[in-house]
């Protein structure tokens, strides 16, 4: 084939391997861990290849290059084992489909190409960090899966032999190096906006969440209640007597009671719930699907947990108490916004009758 029809092909693959992986940043933001994650980046690698395969470059009958070897290179680094295995066998399965001179070399190099991929992985980061120098030795090692051009005949072999070979592997390393800096960078921009979103979702100084996070959670509990009438509770705890805790002690004394006590309640809630601190002091549990005599129990025991901790300080040990109220959603409180008053007046009631009490609405 001309060389020039070789490189514009060549180019042409590139782009559309580039533009395919355009979708990654969905998927990783749609799937973000587990098996379905690597299910995911599998199927799209696979997407890739075989839009790939089906617009390649023609270097002899039935003996085809396109943008699969990068995609195969890197599929267990993004998409593990799952990933790898649905990747492989698509593009596979499509390979098969197509036919041609070249099918049992193509279906051996897929194979070589996807097991290269895992064996570089074995490499630690630490000794060949993620960068230019690993991507371009996974290209390189990945390209010689082109032996298996030994199982065609020779006069195919002859066409292939010299710049067409030569050029297939510089564009395989390309396309590793073009596809792995684009996902680090995807991946790193997604490290980034979560954190971000942590931040803004979450209490610094109590690890707790935000009434922001709380105005989400009660809303998604809501529709949860009218579309499968489950049980929703919640519990607003506040420390008692805590400005005096500041006054005697100072802030950082403040704030290191408040953390403890927010660590205290996190210990003795379920994953589903949510823990909110809610201002100053005041801690509130939205607890899910959670009935009032439940919730009761709860309040008590973080009520009597509080009460028997001590809170040390570079001089003393400090007795911190803590008041509750609780309400529930029934035929009285049928919106978040009066579960909020009701639990309030509840926790007034407690504050005025002693303090160191739960009181239900």
């Amino acid at each position: 084939m001309d060389d020039s029809m070789l490189l514009t092909g060549i180019i042409r693959t590139l782009g559309l391997t580039a533009l395919v992986i355009l979708s990654y940043s969905i998927v990783i933001r749609t799937f973000s861990k587990g098996w379905k994650k690597g299910a995911a980046v599998g199927t799209l690698f696979a997407l890739g290849g075989i839009l790939s395969m089906n617009d390649p470059v023609v270097i002899a009958p039935g003996v085809f290059f396109d943008g699969r070897t990068a995609l195969l290179a890197i599929a267990y680094p993004y998409g593990g084992l799952v990933g790898t295995v649905v990747a492989v066998l698509l593009m596979a399965g499509y390979r098969i489909w197509l036919g041609g001179a070249g099918l049992v070399p193509g279906l051996i190099s897929i194979i070589t190409v996807s097991a290269i991929g895992f064996a570089i992985t074995l490499i630690p980061v630490r000794r060949l960090p993620i960068g230019i120098t690993r991507s371009t030795l996974t290209g390189l090692l990945a390209s010689l899966s082109l032996v298996w051009i030994i199982l065609l005949p020779h006069d195919i072999v002859a066409t292939i032999i010299g710049f067409p070979l030569f050029a297939v592997t510089i564009a395989n390393v390309m396309n590793v190096v073009v596809v792995t800096d684009f996902l680090e960078r995807e991946k790193s921009r997604l490290r980034i906006m979560r954190a971000l979103e942590h931040e803004a979702w979450v209490d610094p100084l109590t690890k707790l969440h935000n009434r922001r996070a709380f105005d989400q959670a009660a809303l998604r509990a809501m529709n949860d209640n009218k579309s499968k009438s489950t049980h929703c509770s919640l519990v607003m705890i506040d420390i008692d007597h805590f400005k005096a805790i500041n006054d005697r002690w100072g802030h950082s004394m403040g704030d290191v009671v408040l953390a403890d006590v927010a660590s205290i309640i996190r210990k003795n809630v379920r994953i589903t719930d949510v823990v909110v601190r809610y201002g100053g002091e005041e801690i509130v549990l939205l607890l899910l699907n959670t009935p009032q005599t439940v919730a009761n129990e709860l309040a008590e025991r973080v009520r009597s947990e509080i009460e028997h901790t001590d809170f040390s300080t570079d001089v003393e040990n400090v007795n911190v108490t803590v008041s509750a109220g609780v309400a529930s959603l029934d035929e009285r409180y049928t919106s978040m916004e009066a579960l909020l008053k009701a639990a309030d007046k509840a926790l007034y009631r407690a504050k005025t009758s002693g303090r160191n009490r739960v009181e239900v609405a």
